[in-house]
């Protein structure tokens, strides 16, 4: 289980550059609204963190691994760290920055955990290739 973390952070944080990068680019090169830049790179990021979690992360076989699911983990992910973030600054208990570790910690806590459990559920039991 600790090498499918350590992966997962891997991914993660490879996910976190694409999406900024995409997003930087939409916004600031092309001109495109923020949020429906924001919208476009979420989308690409999600179909490339899937094929890395489950090549990568999980060493599963992208046929047999359940897309519908991870697409719900992830968007219910992103729902709680967004939810964490806000309750905790509109609370006046922690700064922004403070905040977003918090609600991102928690987020990715999550996704990791029902994606061990119900998209890669298979393979969770070997070690990654």
């Amino acid at each position: 289980m600790v090498q499918h973390l350590v992966r997962f952070l891997q991914v993660g944080g490879v996910a976190f550059a694409l999406d900024a990068g995409i997003l930087w680019f939409l916004v600031y090169q092309i001109g495109v609204p923020p949020i429906v830049a924001r919208g476009f790179s979420f989308i690409v990021t999600i179909a490339v963190t899937f094929v890395l979690n489950a090549r990568y992360t999980f060493a599963a076989s992208i046929k047999d691994s359940s897309k519908s699911r991870y697409i719900l983990i992830q968007c219910a992910g992103s729902a709680i760290n967004f939810a964490v973030y806000s309750a905790l600054v509109l609370a006046g208990l922690l700064g922004p920055l403070w905040a977003l570790v918090v609600g991102s910690f928690l987020g990715s806590a999550h996704n990791f955990l029902m994606m061990r459990r119900f998209v890669f559920a298979r393979v969770t039991d070997r070690p990654p290739a």
